[in-house]
């Protein structure tokens, strides 16, 4: 289902989508190094009012294709009209979000380049489900230096990467704690998802500069030890 096509635009403004849907297919004449302040918003927005936000607000659209596409689906392209980043998004797992009457998806993205296309299509599914993934915004000022986050109950994250980084401890479930260096959790993810990224020219990538794809499953807590000097970010995504 189509849902937005265009070029020139610096936002789209609130598209407001009636039909149930399990994926958005998020498309552009971008490189995926070439997302700079481009934003998404995706909200299910229910006529009783208990609203479900998928990105809890606005948040950086490289940022919610990397939690989306980590562990099984590879960012493409396609030759035809230009495209050099595809991305499948699923945003409900098992089917289409459910929707009641009078209930609708909203979707907004802003801080889009003038000049460059952007297409949103959305995939329909035979049944619905109620098991909506959603995304969640932590992050390490640049004075902190040690700290602990809880992940109980989200099965990706996606980590900024820095210099200032010096290791990540993962606490388990069985209550085991493990020592990693951002070198060896680099190593892991490319290992896990070697193919990431397949441009229109043929070339492969593993990685993304500047940001670390991780799986959660199984882990409650995670501790950051890092110098003082950046903020590092953190993208959660919710385990169904």
């Amino acid at each position: 289902m189509k849902i937005y096509d265009a070029t020139g635009a610096t936002e789209t403004g609130i598209i407001a989508i009636t039909k149930s849907i399990s994926t958005l297919i998020l498309a552009t004449t971008l490189k995926f190094s070439e997302l700079t302040t481009e934003t998404i918003r995706v909200e299910v927005e229910r006529a009783n009012g208990s609203n479900f936000e998928i990105t809890k607000g606005l948040m950086f659209l490289k940022d919610f294709i990397l939690a989306n596409t980590y562990g099984t689906d590879a960012l493409v392209s396609s030759a035809t009209g230009g495209l050099e980043l595809i991305a499948v998004c699923e945003i409900c797992n098992e089917g289409s979000i459910h929707l009641f009457e009078k209930d609708v998806i909203k979707i907004e993205m802003r801080g889009l380049i003038s000049g460059e296309t952007y297409k949103i299509n959305g995939i329909e599914e035979p049944q619905t489900s109620t098991e909506i993934y959603s995304f969640e915004h932590k992050s390490m000022s640049s004075e902190d230096t040690n700290k602990d986050f809880n992940v109980e109950g989200y099965d990706i994250l996606v980590l900024d990467t820095s210099d200032t980084i010096e290791e990540i401890n993962y606490t388990f479930a069985n209550g085991q704690v493990v020592k990693y260096s951002q070198y060896e959790l680099q190593c892991m993810s490319k290992s896990i998802d070697p193919v990431a990224y397949v441009q229109i020219d043929g070339k492969v990538t593993s990685s993304f500069a500047g940001k670390l794809q991780l799986p959660l499953v199984a882990v409650r807590n995670l501790n950051i030890r890092k110098a003082q000097g950046a903020v590092i970010n953190l993208i959660l995504r919710n385990h169904l």
